[in-house]
């Protein structure tokens, strides 16, 4: 079923601690249906992963493993104890099994998954992560399902012969929406609603729920304002691009744009803390570039006091996510340091108010909608253009809206630096988010500054930004698998690149 991206769900945010937003934090959400489908009662979960996949090769490095322990824990994505979950599962006696092997490639992150319960009951599902910590369940016990954590979702497996009953029986309303799969096997009845079903007792079914998972729930039926910078720029020109943001998150999420300006401002906070603490210095074992940040202190720079500015606080929110601290994707973990980075060093030379931060944000948040629309922010689908790349052009409007721009300056602003960042590969060292992803996340700021000076001093972008985002999706699905977060080229396979790996795996 189709659901319109949200800015507070699928573009900044999650709110996470780890590695990746698309391994760690849809991981976590992943775990977390898993703890609902089976009640809490699980003996032993095994999660397979196909050898071509990119989660095969970073599964551990980037915390998948530990995230979906952390779900099936009942964990959050922030949750400090997500490092610990590997053990906490043991201790609860329950076992996780992770196998690579021939299981069928698919999309590059997908989970197929068995959960066997304490009654030794069987139950099979295949989830996928989509990226920036979004996830969807695509099979559950052979039948083909669509679950996205947006709604609460009754799944009720039933023969043909009992469906007329068990409908009648469970008297929805316009609140709900039931999805209906058949197979050989029966008929699954997935039944989505925005509160939760009042308990019914069903005979001849078996019934599973699943709660909200996702911070803004999705829409029984769905509807936004406008979904490219076309429709926006023949209805709505004369809005600011902040207030745009505003008015579609609103209608999106069924909330008032008071309550998401105060969301955003909330996460505003969240990352001001988190800046307060990296600020002190960060420590993990588990990590390829200790701190750096302190090292600009005091040095003189070409570009002046800015340009450190924006250097000291991307590597900053890197140093944050590479320490497991807590912090936001923005639009995911590997490119987490280039919006919020450049928007606190703008804060910081120009003394912005938290508003103005939150504005800024807003901005950002409607470019990855956008994107999120047309294209994907899952390197492992067209490498680190939809991380990095996405990040650039989303921090081009904000840079620009900040400057006093208008709607048409603030999307070319972000069309052009997304035209700057076609074809730019993932290749992380020893599967780490960290080499060379610092480079490219302070690659992407700058060009996110260049570029919005360009715009807002009347240079023309050439390619409107729908057609730009539909071009980026098309070059990066030509990227090569070995370029797209697997490990298996570029620098992740180059002699010092190998050495580093080897060394961390312990070997």
């Amino acid at each position: 079923m189709k659901q319109y991206p949200s800015i507070l769900n699928d573009v900044i945010g999650p709110v996470m601690i780890g590695p990746s937003s698309s391994h760690t934090a849809a991981s976590v959400r992943i775990g977390r249906m898993i703890r609902d489908i089976s009640k809490g009662n699980i003996l032993f979960v095994k999660f397979q992963f196909d050898k071509r996949s990119s989660i095969a090769a970073t599964y551990h490095t980037q915390g998948s493993d530990i995230g979906l322990c952390a779900g099936i824990l009942g964990y959050d994505a922030y949750d400090e104890r997500i490092l610990d979950s590997l053990n906490e599962v043991l201790e609860k006696n329950m076992k996780i099994e992770f196998e690579i092997g021939d299981f069928g490639l698919g999309h590059p992150n997908t989970y197929y998954t068995t959960i066997v319960l304490k009654d030794m009951k069987e139950i099979h599902l295949t989830a996928i992560s989509t990226g920036g910590g979004m996830f969807e369940l695509t099979e559950f016990e052979g039948f083909s399902v669509n679950i996205t954590g947006g709604f609460y979702e009754t799944i009720i497996i039933c023969e043909e012969k009992y469906k007329k009953d068990i409908l009648e029986k469970l008297k929805l309303d316009g609140e709900h929406i039931i999805v209906e799969t058949q197979n050989d096997d029966g008929v699954l009845l997935n039944i989505k609603s925005i509160s939760k079903l009042k308990p019914i007792a069903l005979e001849n079914a078996t019934i599973y729920e699943i709660d909200l998972v996702l911070p803004i729930k999705s829409q029984v039926k769905p509807y936004v304002p406008f979904i490219t910078a076309e429709d926006i720029l023949i209805n709505n020109k004369n809005k600011t691009i902040w207030k745009a943001a505003l008015e579609y998150e609103s209608i999106r999420g069924n909330i008032s744009e008071d309550e998401v300006f105060e969301k955003m401002l909330k996460i505003v906070h969240i990352l001001k803390e988190s800046l307060k603490k990296g600020k002190n210095g960060t420590h993990y074992e588990d990590r390829i570039l200790k701190h750096q940040s302190h090292l600009l202190d005091d040095k003189k720079m070409l570009g002046g006091k800015f340009m450190k500015s924006v250097i000291e606080y991307v590597t900053l929110f890197m140093e944050i996510k590479s320490s497991m601290g807590v912090f936001v994707a923005a639009p995911t973990a590997g490119s987490c340091g280039c919006v919020p980075g450049v928007i606190f060093a703008l804060q910081h030379e120009h003394n912005l108010s938290d508003d103005d931060v939150v504005r800024a944000f807003l901005a950002s948040g409607l470019i990855g909608i956008f994107i999120a629309n047309k294209s994907t922010f899952a390197a492992e689908v067209c490498g680190c253009q939809a991380e990095c790349g996405s990040g650039s052009g989303m921090c081009a409007a904000a840079c620009a809206e900040i400057m006093g721009g208008d709607i048409k300056e603030c999307f070319s602003a972000a069309s052009m630096a997304l035209q700057n960042i076609f074809g730019l590969v993932c290749d992380p060292v020893a599967n780490r988010v960290e080499v060379p992803c610092l480079g490219k996340n302070i690659l992407a700021a700058t060009n996110a500054i260049a570029c919005a000076n360009m715009a807002i001093s009347g240079f023309c972008e050439v390619i409107p930004l729908d057609e730009t985002i539909e071009s980026m999706y098309e070059v990066g699905k030509c990227i090569i698998p070995q370029l797209r977060c697997t490990g298996m080229g570029g620098l992740s396979t180059t002699k010092s690149a190998l050495k580093i790996r080897k060394k961390l795996e312990g070997f």
